[in-house]
């Protein structure tokens, strides 16, 4: 979601911070349970995936497919309950295609090769890895032209990799798979970040409103993989009796989980400024490595990997920070200058906006040039089919509906009734 900061949350969260005395927190400490809350929620949904892999469950697809039709449902909530952001869901069929199902493609193969990775890796050693991350998003955009070169995010990309390499060094046993499918995750992690770019701004979609139109997406294609990599072992494993009730509960506790930590996550960006959710990365980061080394995989991790990624961090810290201070500048500068030019030049039919093609953000209806790589003239816009809020909520019902039915009937259509029944 866009980030904004905001001297006081609304009313409602307000309300729901009150005290048990009657009075209202002040706005520091709601934003200090709320960086708490969305650190531990994170922390413990990645620690209870990996727990679930390493306890024998090894079916990813079926659970993304339980997870992203909890957020699917929770995005469909914030749509409707957020003020405006009915208004705000509008994208073109062609757009949908082209943008943002490879989009879709790209968050569902991160996601289960990350938790393939858990299998090989102990989660901490995924989280020091990945607070490399937000460096390495930079440097893609650099390349892709969508952030210019500077000397600091050169010095930054150095020290992030050095931190990288300590943390790699000191791992006493690494698997060589998991070092590649944690890369890989990683990898993929970059462009999908990188892609959010491409999607929310020259698209216009918020937060909720993307969530609402690739979650399903997501839903569907691991359904799709599900049926084809791991229907025929769930259906044997269903045979041997080794899917008793809590298997059934420990699933349904996953995708509440996955539909806590959105809320959680939701309420956090609403009363925290962007500064504040970057300084919480690496602590959530740190939590993961903690609890995973106590609860997951019980180990000690070296001196050598405690400072590569205590270098990583705040580096990474430091740099996004820095990042944000500098955007906020340049947002403020951007609009004191708009504020002098007039919105309207004399040339009939065109706005500034229009006049200055992919660099100024494209036409007033949010379908610019930019959005589809293509140019497009205000004609072929206009002659474009274009979705609203009630197309992505029925489009949401019928991939979710479509990827659970898909992956049902696959796993029915496999079983033998009679041993079903011995088993049980």
């Amino acid at each position: 979601p866009t980030l904004h900061s905001r001297a006081s949350p609304p009313h409602r969260l307000r309300g729901a911070f009150a005290m048990a005395s009657g009075g209202e927190m002040t706005v520091g400490f709601q934003i200090a349970c709320a960086m708490m809350a969305n650190i531990l929620t994170s922390s413990t949904m990645a620690i209870f995936n990996a727990w679930i892999f390493r306890q024998g469950y090894h079916f990813q697809f079926s659970l993304i497919v339980v997870q992203q039709m909890v957020c699917s449902c929770f995005a469909v909530a914030q749509v409707n309950y957020l003020p405006g952001e009915r208004a705000k869901v509008r994208i073109s069929s062609r757009n949908y295609f082209t943008l943002l199902l490879p989009f879709a493609v790209i968050v569902a193969a991160k996601l289960y090769i990350q938790n393939k990775a858990f299998e090989h890796v102990s989660p901490a050693f995924y989280a020091m890895i990945a607070s490399t991350l937000p460096v390495g998003v930079t440097f893609l955009s650099i390349v892709r032209g969508i952030e210019p070169f500077r000397v600091s995010t050169l010095l930054a990309a150095i020290l992030v990799s050095i931190g990288g390499g300590m943390i790699k060094a000191g791992e006493v046993s690494l698997s060589p798979l998991g070092l590649m499918l944690t890369v890989t995750a990683l990898l993929l992690d970059v462009v999908r970040l990188v892609l959010v770019q491409y999607l929310v701004q020259p698209l216009q979609l918020t937060g909720p409103g993307l969530m609402l139109l690739s979650s399903p997406l997501q839903c569907l294609l691991c359904g799709v993989g599900a049926v084809l990599l791991e229907s025929t072992a769930v259906s044997r494993g269903i045979e041997a009796g080794r899917f008793p009730a809590m298997v059934w509960g420990v699933l349904f506790l996953n995708g509440l989980l996955a539909m806590v930590v959105n809320l959680v996550t939701f309420l956090f960006v609403k009363v925290a400024s962007a500064v504040v959710v970057a300084i919480t990365t690496p602590f959530k980061d740190l939590s993961t490595v903690i609890m995973s080394d106590n609860l997951v995989v019980k180990r000690m991790e070296t001196p050598m990997s405690i400072s590569g990624f205590a270098l990583a961090c705040t580096v990474s810290l430091v740099y996004n920070v820095h990042n944000i201070f500098r955007r906020e500048q340049e947002k403020a500068s951007k609009e004191e200058t708009s504020s002098l030019i007039p919105r309207e030049e004399k040339t009939p039919g065109y706005t500034v906006a229009e006049i200055g093609g992919r660099g100024s953000g494209g036409t007033r209806d949010g379908c610019s040039g930019g959005a589809d790589g293509s140019g497009s003239s205000g004609a072929e816009a206009a002659g474009a089919v274009f979705w609203n809020v009630s197309d992505a909520q029925n489009n949401a019902l019928v991939c979710c509906a479509l990827g659970v039915i898909l992956l049902s009937a696959s796993i029915m259509g496999q079983l033998d009734f009679g041993k079903v029944v011995d088993a049980y």
